[in-house]
């Protein structure tokens, strides 16, 4: 047998092959590192072919050590080619440091030795994508045109990506109308650009100009148009996309993406039946994303319960479950609840985004629990993370104003740059200074808002006529009022005529308020009725009160706070006989007096207290220091003010109710157990009555203790004998 001839020139690129070919063979950068050894032993690592591959494996590993690697092997090449400047590119563009790959663009343009290629920019439109950085995006945009790949295909669906991530349709739909080529990525790409981008409805629509082109969709495609049902609540068209699945038999019926995004779409169209079954149908195959669209969808038709029992369910919850389910208490008014989900999520090492942050921060001001809040503030925003981030900023202001802190609200607000300023994070602070009465101080913002730039909205007039209405500010509301539809164009709405009811009664204008009722585009409701009655009932008059009385009955017969503040009114004139007729009807009926609460934090713990209840672990405690604080007050001139009191009771009986009303119980519960430099901070769900407002200032000047009660509809800050609101609310 002959032995086979191997030329020395040709055995060398054979063995150098042989090398490289084993690179294909490698799982692991511990073999590719093998590997290499071997080249460099055989004497070809500075081969470029060599490198080149090389360097293609540990760029592209999807590992930081592999991506490491490859950059010391690309800092040995004096000169590389196209192929490995676009690879190292496309390594950092999918690593953590995206930024990387631009810097190397530039470093290639800088040399200018190699011209970059249509493999370039696609790479680098998503480092700009994923760094949220439009401006480097349109820098790179304007290299395509200057190489003149702006009509390459797959470069310009990358540019139509790039815009519509950052929601500048119009530049995508510009690059779509204008492409000479579209194929079935460019229109799925602005078709979900468009579902995404707040534009549901021309998504829609551009679905029917592509099936004009003859291209027909994929699950790309049906999971944008479900998106785009889902924000519409496009029950109809969703029903035709889902049916649309099952007739074409490209689709794989157990797609675990597009059924997540039927789930989606029937939830959060109301249509829970359907997605119930939907997501049975997916068996074990159920991911995280269609687990946490049940629980949203449940928890917005109001079956929390049922939301409950399939986040008990979900084997691996994710931040979207969380978040679910913490939102879901918390737009059903059980605060408390979220707040301890919300723990409960913090201890399996979750960390809370800013939705989330927003919605906790948002119970915490709904409860006053002060002390909860300021830990998420030090924790997750002070710390560094969301601290620029203007949902959380506004939560952040607003929890401070609505838990009695509003000069920190305050500074807070001044610590936001001038252009990061939203109308929304001015309507927050204008609202809070209104509840704290400083009704001028927030004037003064309203202006300041304006001479930024910024529009007012519905919301900014209510809170700032509130203000003028709790500081007694009549001209500035009247004129604030008018300016509305005058200089804003903004129609007033039924709130904005309430406050202004409030603004002209509170102030002893009852006649004017009437008035101004009657002249009112629309029938009034119950708020404004409301707010007349307590206005005549704090003037003393009797007759006006009876009108609104009689209308307020008419409008809401079954509640009971109504019946309570027409019998009150009747009482203070001394008309017992229309009082205990106010009361027997009231019996009749089994309408009961709104039963009242408060409630104080602590250490980061709410306790709630009901009027007369005994139930607290400390109530026997809390009875013998009321009892004190009772006694003392009276020493000092004290006269309990039983007139509220409904019951046919003697006096001293009266007395007694009145001593245990609810935040006179979250009183003695905060003297006992917070410290004597804490100020004392109760939460009420009523208006506080004119005998714990008359107490609480008194006791602030025999203890030296500061007491911040918010009630129903402002806060009252007890200090020195005094009380913020100066008797005016």
């Amino acid at each position: 047998m002959k032995e086979k001839l191997i030329i020395p020139g040709k055995r060398l690129l054979f063995e150098n092959s042989s090398s490289v070919s084993l690179l294909d063979t490698c799982t692991s950068i511990k073999q590719a590192l093998q590997t290499h050894a071997q080249i460099i032993v055989n004497g070809f690592h500075h081969h470029i072919f060599t490198l080149s591959r090389l360097i293609s494996f540990f760029a592209l590993s999807g590992s930081q050590l592999g991506l490491d690697y490859s950059r010391r092997l690309f800092s040995q090449i004096d000169q590389p080619n196209i192929f490995i400047w676009n690879t190292m590119i496309r390594g950092y563009s999918r690593s953590e440091f995206p930024q990387e790959s631009i810097l190397l663009f530039k470093s290639m343009i800088a040399q200018g030795i190699v011209s970059p290629n249509n493999f370039t920019f696609p790479f680098l439109l998503n480092s700009c994508a994923k760094l949220s950085c439009i401006e480097s995006g349109k820098e790179i945009h304007s290299h395509i045109i200057k190489n003149g790949f702006d009509s390459d295909l797959f470069i310009r669906n990358s540019l139509i990506h790039l815009y519509s991530t950052f929601r500048e349709l119009d530049y995508a739909c510009t690059l779509f109308d204008e492409s000479p080529d579209r194929d079935l990525v460019s229109f799925n790409t602005m078709i979900n650009g468009y579902a995404r981008g707040g534009q549901p409805s021309d998504a829609l629509h551009l679905f029917g100009e592509m099936r004009v082109f003859g291209i027909g969709p994929d699950e790309f495609t049906i999971v944008a148009l479900l998106s785009a049902c889902s924000s519409l609540g496009d029950r109809k068209t969703g029903k035709q996309i889902h049916l649309l699945v099952y007739k074409n038999l490209n689709f794989d019926g157990s797609n675990v993406l597009l059924k997540t995004a039927l789930i989606d779409m029937y939830a959060k169209c109301g249509l829970m039946e359907m997605a119930d079954r939907v997501f049975s149908n997916m068996g074990t195959h159920k991911s995280t994303a269609a687990w946490s669209s049940m629980i949203s969808g449940y928890v917005r038709s109001g079956e929390i319960e049922i939301a409950q029992k399939i986040f008990n369910q979900m084997g691996e919850r994710d931040l979207v479950s969380w978040t679910a389910m913490i939102s879901g208490y918390a737009q059903m008014g059980k605060y408390n609840e979220a707040l301890e989900l919300f723990v409960e999520m913090e201890n399996f090492g979750i960390k809370p985004d800013e939705v989330t942050l927003a919605t906790v921060l948002s119970a915490c001001a709904r409860l006053g629990a002060l002390d909860f809040g300021k830990r998420l503030h030090q924790q997750y925003i002070e710390s560094g993370f969301y601290g620029h981030n203007p949902i959380v900023v506004t939560a952040i202001v607003d929890m401070y104003a609505k838990c009695g802190s509003i000069e920190t609200a305050v500074n807070i607000f001044h610590g936001v740059q001038g252009k990061s300023k939203t109308v929304f994070l001015f309507n927050v602070i204008i609202s809070g200074l209104a509840q704290h009465g400083l009704g001028k101080s927030a004037i003064n913002f309203f202006q300041e808002m304006e001479l930024a730039g910024l529009r007012p909205d519905e919301v900014t007039f209510v809170g700032i006529l509130c203000a003028c209405s709790h500081g007694g500010l009549i001209e500035e509301g009247k004129k604030i009022f008018n300016s509305m539809l005058k200089n804003h164009g903004i129609k007033p709405e039924t709130e904005h005529y309430c406050c202004m009811v409030d603004l002209l009664g509170r102030n002893g204008h009852l006649k004017e308020a009437y008035d101004f009722i009657q002249k009112m585009p629309f029938e009034g409701n119950s708020v404004i009725w409301r707010s007349f009655l307590g206005a005549c009932k704090i003037h003393g008059n009797v007759e006006m009160g009876e009108i609104a009385g009689k209308r307020l009955l008419e409008l809401e017969p079954d509640h009971g706070a109504r019946y309570v503040l027409l019998s009150n009114m009747f009482t203070d004139a001394n008309r017992w006989e229309d009082a205990r007729k106010i009361r027997k009807v009231m019996e009749e009926r089994g309408i009961q007096k709104p039963p009242g609460w408060s409630y104080i934090e602590l250490n980061g713990t709410l306790h709630r207290f009901v009027a007369s209840d005994k139930s607290h672990p400390q109530s026997k405690e809390i009875e013998l220091r009321l009892e004190d604080i009772t006694r003392r007050l009276k020493l000092a001139g004290y006269v309990p003010d039983t007139a509220g009191v409904l019951f046919d009771i003697d006096e001293e009986e009266k007395e007694t109710v009145v001593s245990y009303h609810s935040e006179k119980l979250a009183l003695a519960f905060g003297l006992i157990n917070l410290g004597p430099e804490t100020t004392i901070r109760i939460v009420k769900n009523l208006r506080i009555c004119w005998d714990c407002h008359s107490a609480f200032k008194l006791f602030s000047e025999i203890y030296g203790r500061e007491v911040v009660v918010r009630d129903t509809i402002r806060f009252h800050h007890f200090n020195n004998g005094f009380c913020s609101c100066k008797d005016y609310w």
